[in-house]
């Protein structure tokens, strides 16, 4: 007798690995930016999307593909080191897949909470890029306008859809910026220790990149996780299943 869910994840993980290489290989996934870091990045959804998808186990295999195509696509010392390109990554779709598991059972209340921390966490990251001057004493205005609206749009849009329709919605963006805020806290930190960064550089990249990567990456694990799993089909009181 086949085994169709050992099956099944053999063929999400080899498509979400295909599409972590051809993000990685061909530089789509990785945006430029003039910073030590040299990149932002949304190469690492798909390493989010196979951990909800089915488990931490494909999460972490397709962070494996992505660290390794970062490591061999590297344009920046730091990222030559397979300590910061390849080891941080293989725990991106870990932690989202287990945030989703501890969260799952989370009642309203709870994530009506998480989701208030969540908007100050991006709040302060906007007024931070505002009071930070850039190399040329300049103050930048677009990027935190932008983090502040994005962030409150997203988180407001959340809590409506919290009290509506399926909870599951609000734990998979929540598992999607726990597993994006993996690859920039692991990356930085791990850059810092090797010393390729200052921690004072370390941290303003994170807020600059890791803050603007949390939001896209929340709206688009959404949109494909629900897609395909089927959430926000049905009004449910609490989470009951995970979607892997």
């Amino acid at each position: 007798m086949y085994d169709e869910r050992g099956i099944r994840r053999v063929v999400n993980a080899g498509l979400l690995l295909a599409i972590t290489l051809l993000l990685a290989l061909t530089r789509i996934g990785f945006i430029p930016a003039p910073t030590p870091a040299g990149n932002a990045t949304i190469a690492h959804i798909p390493a989010i999307v196979g951990g909800l998808l089915e488990g931490p186990l494909v999460g972490l295999i397709v962070g494996l593909g992505f660290g390794f195509a970062s490591f061999t696509q590297a344009t920046v010392p730091m990222f030559k080191d397979p300590l910061v390109a390849i080891l941080p990554r293989l725990f991106i779709g870990v932690t989202a897949a287990y945030t989703y598991l501890a969260l799952r059972q989370a009642t309203k209340a709870q994530l009506k909470a998480l989701l208030a921390v969540l908007l100050a966490l991006l709040l302060y990251a906007a007024w931070r890029i505002y009071a930070t001057p850039n190399e040329d004493g300049s103050q930048s205005v677009l990027i935190p306008v932008l983090i502040a609206v994005l962030g409150t749009a997203l988180v407001a849009g959340l809590y409506l859809w919290l009290g509506k329709q399926d909870p599951r919605i609000v734990v998979v963006a929540m598992a999607a910026a726990v597993g994006s805020l993996t690859n920039t806290i692991l990356v930085l930190g791990m850059a810092s220790l090797r010393g390729y960064l200052s921690p004072a550089v370390a941290l303003t990249i994170g807020i600059t990149h890791g803050i603007p990567e949390v939001i896209i990456a929340a709206i688009i694990v959404i949109a494909v996780v629900a897609a395909l799993r089927g959430l926000g089909q049905r009004k449910r009181s609490r989470v009951s299943q995970a979607p892997f």
